[in-house]
């Protein structure tokens, strides 16, 4: 695997795919080997006793997201592989995933690491290297983004940070999430104030001095599409930070509600969807790709009319 060697400001990279595609989605690559579509589930079940299921899972996953990727790349701006789909096929599943993120590349799209790790010392370094390194055959070589937790505060985000200034990453750092009982914590108040305010300020300084000439910053946040109210109240603390936006789609959020995610001029924000997109041959009668590219070219095109009215 080649390295990525781009050292731009990952912010300004982001916007310009935007700009050039008229697009801010995001395709979540998250399989479900029960649920990919039947003329690929043969392949792991035609091949029995040739490799182990791991094996035969893995590369099943690599004909099919290989397939995704082509099919949404005229559409979106990036995918984000979530490594935990690809890390429970043990050996084969990482290697599917560094491919397919090579191949994601090459396709002109930016890749984004779902891997959400938070640690201190020695292990926040090593988890830097391995998803936003430049050691061929790692993700990170493939890898323009990864999204990370905040918990144990700067001391692990730190490794992280120096990819951002010295390779050209990116950061998602997850301050107010999509799920449901995302609320026991983070809208805890502390100090007057909900917990996930606090955190975004940890964001903004932790990207001080990094803005790119788009006005746009490389250390971004995670807010999801479920919470537009506490998104307003982020947004006022993080008016430079991009937003990678979960909840879309299957979760159950409409474009309509992410106006106010957006900078002015619709900027600053790029929106997953997963499993509407990747499954959509479950609800159509379409050959599979094409299934998947019309989602991809619908949902594209929701999000762009609100966009173009923020």
């Amino acid at each position: 695997m080649t390295p990525s060697t781009s050292r731009e400001n990952f912010a300004d990279r982001l916007q310009a795919a935007v700009d050039r595609k008229q697009s801010c989605l995001v395709v979540g690559l998250d399989p479900v080997i029960d649920r990919l579509p039947r003329e690929v589930l043969a392949q792991i079940h035609g091949s029995a006793g040739q490799a182990g299921w791991t094996a035969r899972s893995a590369a099943a996953i690599a004909v099919f997201l290989g397939e995704v990727v082509e099919q949404v790349a005229p559409h979106a701006v990036a995918v984000k592989p979530n490594v935990a789909f690809f890390e429970r096929f043990g050996p084969a599943g990482w290697d599917c995933a560094c491919r397919l993120s090579e191949k994601a590349q090459k396709a002109g799209l930016l890749v984004i690491a779902d891997a959400k790790r938070g640690d201190i010392g020695h292990t926040a370094e090593a988890y830097a290297d391995a998803l936003l390194g430049d050691t061929p055959d790692t993700l990170g070589a493939a890898t323009d983004a990864v999204t990370v937790h905040p918990y144990l505060g700067t001391d692990s985000i730190g490794p992280f940070l120096e990819r951002v200034r010295d390779a050209g990453k990116g950061l998602f750092v997850l301050v107010r999430t999509s799920n449901p009982s995302a609320a026991e914590l983070q809208d805890l108040e502390v100090g007057g104030r909900a917990l996930f305010e606090h955190v975004a300020e940890l964001v903004r300084d932790w990207g001080d001095g990094l803005t790119g000439e788009s006005g746009l910053n490389p250390v971004g946040a995670v807010v999801g599409a479920t919470a537009p109210e506490q998104a307003a109240r982020v947004r006022e603390i993080l008016d430079r930070a991009v937003f990678l936006v979960p909840g879309y789609g299957a979760q159950g959020a409409g474009a309509t509600e992410l106006a106010p995610f957006f900078l002015p001029g619709g900027r600053g924000v790029v929106v997953n969807a997963a499993r509407s997109i990747i499954f959509a041959h479950e609800t159509s009668d379409a050959p599979w790709p094409e299934a998947v590219a019309d989602a991809a070219r619908n949902a594209r095109e929701e999000l762009e009319k609100i966009r173009a009215v923020t």
